[in-house]
């Protein structure tokens, strides 16, 4: 036809390649048959660009509003590790206390001096001894009736417990009780004979809670484990157990109680909410030392308002796209020539659709690189904090076992001389015999060599204990090297040997380990150790929650061939549905409560196997059958594939 002979003549002057206008001959040709087909072909065009559009902004809109909520919900995370750390700090310093020989003779007038100077070297408000009787005396002379105070009762219970803040009846200041009991020996079956307590002042706690902020207008409040406010910006919304305010439960607003019930249930999260008549987003996160949870309140735009660039492009790319629909409407009314602008918008629609797919995996690919960042950046900063400790412990234990050896030779000197005069001097005078037999001197010359056995032991394992903690850590091994895969797995199974042992909730984990006769590996071993830990620590979740009679965790290694190790971990649990089998990999995944799981340990894992060493990790599980996670690793990697 003419004029598609016209349209195409215009188009080679613009260079447009022979396999464009043979496609533009064929949809131009019909098009002049029928003059409503071009139309239709735009407003289909128009509504499709639109439907891409709007849901790939919803898409971004939705990953970066979840990306600004829980960067919100890391703040209140921080703040609430604060606090535990300094509430277990103290904790910790009040039950070694009760545990000393002084504060066990439970002899007042002894123990003041020597409390007087903790005080001063811990930075308590003050320390008091309760007796089982309810008569209390404090280190700065105050003394008085305390049985019924709740903390207290539990302590003669034989329960160490933080309290609920109250007010002090000789200071009159508001106090958190950290309750120890004490007992005449290291029997944890023997009555407690009186209470230790280091008291906090609750300011101390409302300086880290006040410090928690997320722009302007936001503010901090943590709530006890009855739902009464302990600390908030407002003086009169504050309580004490003496001096109880009205409970967020039973607060009006039912958005507001709904959130004291999750925050007294130890939940943590982020949700928007109306607050004062404005939409508020709170972020909530439980403590662990102590039955409070704090949260924070942000106002809806200082969260939201960083969406406005998003908002922009889209309001800018939703303008651009309606002046083309409104020009190609017109050019079509005018001349024939717009039906090829219908073909030219279906291409920019595509084009648009691969740019939103770009977009989109982009957003993926920026998603995985950030949680690598974040668990390289939290890995490194454990990994310097654990190498310090160990080097701290380290220190003394060297000096304690470095002198052990000199302290048996001098013993067994002493003891030898001891034996020489009493072979020649049999018969000693009567003070001499009878204190020899005061202090069981037969016994103490039998038994101070075992005592010297048992320290050496003692510090031994210390040793051991601090090398797997270095070896686990590997600071010194962030390049790929040759390692003994069998130390990583070792070191990470005594880190976790505190859990695998018997509690009231479980049986004891047995380990078995079936290792064969491998070569050194070619690794990351820190990256290496991490995906042991996450796969260990999951095992034994997962038994802890199967309750069976005899858990078990089986680490096998074995070689695939000359160029190929394979590593299982299996356990008897109940298995994983295979429902979730296809999602276990995936970034933020978890069948774990809220707050015990992040969703980032397995994906972590596979990215350090697949990508990192060019490996292979698999799942098998069946209900009731346990589960086996399988890692195939190759013997020497190609550092060019890793750089």
């Amino acid at each position: 036809m003419p004029w598609v002979d016209c349209q195409l003549e215009m188009y080679e002057m613009e260079s447009i390649a022979p396999s464009v206008r043979k496609k533009l001959r064929a949809v131009l040709k019909p098009l002049s048959l029928n003059i409503w087909t071009t139309p239709m072909i735009l407003i289909i065009t128009a509504l499709a660009i639109s439907t891409v559009g709007i849901t790939s902004y919803q898409i971004v809109k939705n990953l970066i509003l979840k990306q600004l909520q829980e960067k919100a919900l890391l703040q209140i995370r921080l703040g609430t590790d604060e606090i535990d750390q300094w509430l277990a700090r103290h904790s910790s310093e009040v039950q070694t206390l009760a545990n000393t020989y002084i504060v066990r003779s439970c002899n007042w007038s002894a123990m003041k001096p020597y409390l007087q100077a903790e005080v001063k070297r811990i930075g308590e408000h003050h320390i008091s001894l309760s007796l089982p009787n309810g008569i209390y005396y404090t280190t700065y002379g105050a003394s008085g009736y305390n049985k019924d105070r709740d903390f207290i009762q539990k302590a003669l219970l034989g329960q160490v417990n933080v309290s609920d803040p109250f007010i002090s009846r000789t200071s009159d200041v508001p106090l958190v009780a950290i309750s120890s009991p004490i007992r005449r020996n290291y029997d944890t079956a023997t009555p407690p004979i009186g209470v230790l307590t280091g008291n906090l002042q609750v300011k101390l706690v409302a300086q880290v809670v006040n410090r928690l902020h997320y722009g302007s207008g936001s503010y901090a409040f943590a709530l006890d484990s009855r739902g009464e406010t302990i600390i908030h910006p407002n003086p009169a919304m504050m309580s004490t157990v003496d001096k109880p305010r009205p409970i967020f439960l039973k607060s009006p607003n039912p958005y507001i109680a709904a959130l004291a019930e999750r925050m007294i249930d130890k939940q943590q999260g982020i949700q928007l909410i109306p607050i004062e008549n404005t939409d508020k987003y709170v972020a909530y996160a439980p403590l662990k030392e102590v039955n409070w949870s704090i949260a924070l309140i942000i106002p809806r735009q200082n969260i939201e308002s960083q969406l406005m660039p998003l908002n922009l492009l889209t309001l800018i790319l939703g303008s651009i796209l309606l002046i083309a629909m409104i020009i190609a409407w017109r050019q079509m009314e005018l001349s024939e020539q717009a039906k090829m602008q219908v073909v030219l918008l279906s291409q920019q629609q595509k084009t648009l659709q691969n740019q939103s797919e770009q977009l989109e995996q982009t957003l993926r690919e920026l998603q995985e690189t950030q949680i690598q960042l974040v668990q390289k950046e939290k890995m490194s900063s454990l990994g310097q904090l654990v190498a310090g400790v160990a080097h701290e412990i380290n220190n003394p234990v060297s000096f304690i076992y470095g002198n052990l050896t000199p302290a048996r030779e001098y013993i067994q000197n002493l003891i030898g001389f001891l034996q020489l005069y009493q072979k020649h001097y049999p018969n000693p005078v009567a003070e001499i015999e009878n204190h020899s037999t005061a202090i069981e001197l037969d016994f103490l010359i039998e038994d101070l060599p075992k005592l010297l056995t048992s320290m050496q032991s003692g510090a031994n394992r210390i040793k051991e204990i601090v090398l797997s903690l270095r070896n686990f850590y590997r600071l010194d091994e962030a390049e790929m090297k040759k390692v003994n895969i069998h130390d990583g797995i070792d070191s990470t199974l005594l880190i976790l040997e505190h859990r695998l042992k018997a509690t009231t909730q479980h049986p004891k984990i047995a380990v078995i380990r079936e290792y064969a006769d491998l070569p050194p590996i070619e690794c990351y071993p820190g990256q290496m150790n991490q995906v042991f830990m996450n796969i260990l620590a999951n095992a034994i979740d997962a038994l802890e929650e199967s309750m069976i009679e005899h858990p078990q965790i089986r680490v096998q290694t074995q070689s695939i061939d000359t160029e190929q190790v394979k590593i299982t971990i299996t356990d008897n649990g109940v298995g994983i549905p295979e429902n979730i089998h296809s999602q276990l990999f995936n970034p933020f995944f978890t069948t774990k409560p809220v707050g015990k799981g992040t969703g980032l340990g397995l994906s972590i894992s596979y990215q350090i196997i697949t990508e990192k060493h060019r490996g292979k990790l698999q799942c098998i599980s069946f209900p009731g059958e346990g589960t086996e996670f399988a890692m195939e690793i190759p013997i020497h990697q190609k550092r060019a594939d890793s750089d």
